[in-house]
């Protein structure tokens, strides 16, 4: 299957990965969603990452067109390592500067790899993957023509 709704693969990424202007509970994003260059398995699925603590954002990912995500033994793993290998781990930025100085040696936080604040929210900005739960959904699979919704 060459195209799919009139696009390409590249041309389903192209437009997946162009400008957005998104919206939760009335608060609008604007934000360009990133995609994984690393590719699972065939590549010819692309999915989306979304994590609750980052919402609206969410990041892409190409995968093996056979991979069931909706399956109840789906390894949702495998999406989280690739995005965090790709953009890094987002340490959940709930810290302002003072509570950070004061919580630098407490392991509760995981501040460890921390020399300073500004190395801290560094890491706070996306795409960092910060995972405190999420969602993950079909955009297009290749594989069978599948579209998400």
């Amino acid at each position: 299957m060459e195209t799919i709704q009139g696009k390409t693969l590249e041309e389903w990424i192209e437009s997946e990965t162009s400008f957005k202007k998104v919206s939760l509970w009335g608060q609008s994003t604007e934000f360009v969603p990133v995609i994984c260059s690393t590719i699972l398995g065939d590549g010819l699925q692309l999915v989306y990452l979304g994590s609750t603590g980052q919402r609206p954002l969410y990041w892409l990912i190409r995968i093996d067109s056979e991979t069931d995500i909706n399956a109840d033994d789906f390894d949702h793993e495998q999406l989280i390592c690739t995005v965090e290998d790709d953009f890094g781990r987002h340490p959940g930025c709930i810290l302002d500067e003072v509570e950070f100085e004061k919580h630098r040696s407490d392991i509760r936080y995981d501040l460890e790899g921390y020399d300073s604040f500004e190395e801290y929210e560094a890491d706070c900005d996306y795409p960092h993957l910060w995972w405190d739960g999420g969602h993950w959904g079909l955009v297009v699979n290749f594989g069978d023509g599948e579209i998400g919704e």
